[in-house]
């Protein structure tokens, strides 16, 4: 050692890093490791006494969350983006989540490459622990098929669910009704918490769109399945007041329904441009979301082809079971300011958005859509645009409270043929709907909802 050198004292958790060892003398009982000294010898036959903390890291375990989900990334979708934000977000916040999701084949019924469908696979993916299983992979229509499609889902994933390991919560997204169900089966196996999201009330929406009729056999089984469900939730979340509200009115889920609202990440489109001035110009008018049987999009052709191609231009972007019907329609009508797009990746919504005026947002003229809040809604606010809504109740409260678009009544063609003339005609107060679009999006921050979910779970 140099004159004047002073001896450093190694730390405890560098020792037996920084030379080496010959051997161990001597160690701890179990019962005394966290606190006695390990005594060892070096290269150089020196003794050595060094105490040593083997006691695990400090602090409280982080919470071992589930999501149990039937849609997930790569799949296209309101869902599987808001899912995979939310194992995200939480993740980042410190929990250990863990995704129980299906092989990918949401719309098209086919298996996304490179996933091929089996027993289970477990993958790392953002910082979340993404278990996937067997699916009977079926496109998005005709009933028996997806129900089969929903049953097999939720077999697979309980016969799977050690692949999880330890769980303190599940969260199961519902609809469809087995994969609550199955939340129910999978958090008594882990003798954990159940949390419900219900995005949807079913049966109720299927029979009210004619999917299943009412009292009949499979309606009441439904509805005696759900109420199971309800039953054993310790927390249920919705994301509107008419959900909540006819959830709460029911026995099974009284006290334990909470609202969290739609979100949007903002981020994604807070580079948008206002729209450009286009006078004279076709309003070019996009829907982004699914062809489904509860938007009614026969409407939206049937209105572009009243107004004609030098009021309006409408792109839909998006698959699902409407789409052949679509087609034909425009086949036959011969329309050429109606396009479809078909399937667009999520990270394609703001281009899209980009190149146009104004969005749409459509649902059937029925009383369940009253409590409906769709997130595509929610992102052509965010995107700076007029939202055009073809509906009644919650989201038509939203539009006209928060003066950011034009709103008619559902299943009407040549109310929203109007609509797209007065726009088209009014540029100006167009954009100015899109600027107050994008202050009220602000509400719905997707960190504010993660952030309750977040509070939910370790309250």
């Amino acid at each position: 050692m140099q004159p004047g050198a002073r001896k450093l004292e190694q730390p405890p958790a560098d020792f037996l890093a920084h030379r080496n060892i010959a051997g161990i003398i001597c160690a701890p009982g179990s019962r005394f490791a966290a606190i006695l000294s390990v005594a060892t010898k070096d290269t150089r036959n020196h003794i050595l006494l060094q105490k040593v903390s083997l006691s695990p890291t400090t602090g409280p375990r982080p919470m071992r969350v589930l999501l149990l989900t039937h849609y997930y990334p790569p799949e296209v979708g309101a869902a599987p983006a808001r899912i995979a934000a939310l194992a995200r977000g939480l993740a980042e916040r410190g929990m250990q989540v863990t995704v129980h999701t299906g092989f990918p084949h949401y719309p098209s019924g086919t298996i996304a490459r490179p996933y091929r469908n089996r027993l289970v696979q477990v993958r790392y993916e953002d910082g979340v622990k993404v278990v996937r299983s067997l699916v009977y992979p079926t496109p998005n229509r005709g009933f028996a098929r997806r129900l089969l499609n929903h049953g097999v889902f939720a077999a697979g994933a309980l016969a799977t669910c050690f692949a999880s390991g330890s769980l303190d919560v599940v969260v199961a997204e519902t609809p469809p009704l087995f994969t609550a169900f199955a939340g129910v089966i999978y958090a008594k196996a882990k003798r954990a918490r159940l949390a419900l999201n219900v995005s949807d009330l079913w049966p109720e929406s299927a029979i009210e769109l004619e999917a299943i009729g009412e009292g009949s056999l499979a309606a009441s089984a439904a509805h005696a399945l759900a109420r199971r469900c309800y039953r054993q939730a310790t927390l249920i979340t919705a994301p509107t007041k008419g959900i909540v509200e006819s959830l709460a009115l029911r026995p099974e889920a009284a006290g334990k329904v909470v609202q969290v609202p739609p979100a949007v990440d903002l981020e994604r489109f807070a580079s948008l441009p206002e729209p450009a001035h286009r006078a004279g110009a076709p309003l070019r008018v996009l829907y982004a979301g699914t062809l489904g049987m509860a938007q009614g999009l026969s409407t939206l052709v049937e209105a572009a082809a009243l107004a004609g191609p030098r009021v309006v231009e409408v792109t839909i972007a998006g698959e699902g079971p409407d789409a052949p019907l679509l087609r034909q329609q425009i086949a036959r009508l011969a329309l050429q300011n109606v396009r479809l797009r078909g399937t667009v990746s999520p990270d394609r919504v703001p281009d899209l958005y980009a190149e146009a005026d104004a969005g749409i947002v459509l649902l059937r003229n029925l009383p369940i859509f009253n409590g409906a809040l769709p997130t595509k809604l929610f992102e052509i606010l965010a995107a700076a645009r007029p939202t055009i809504l073809a509906a009644h109740g919650e989201a038509a409260t939203l539009i006209n409270e928060t003066a950011t678009g034009l709103v008619v009544a559902p299943e009407d063609p040549n109310a929203l043929a109007a609509a797209f003339r007065q726009l088209q005609s009014e540029p100006q107060e167009a954009i100015a709907m899109g600027r107050r679009g994008r202050q009220a999006a602000r509400r719905f921050d997707r960190a504010t909802a993660i952030q309750q979910w977040w509070e939910l779970l370790n309250s």
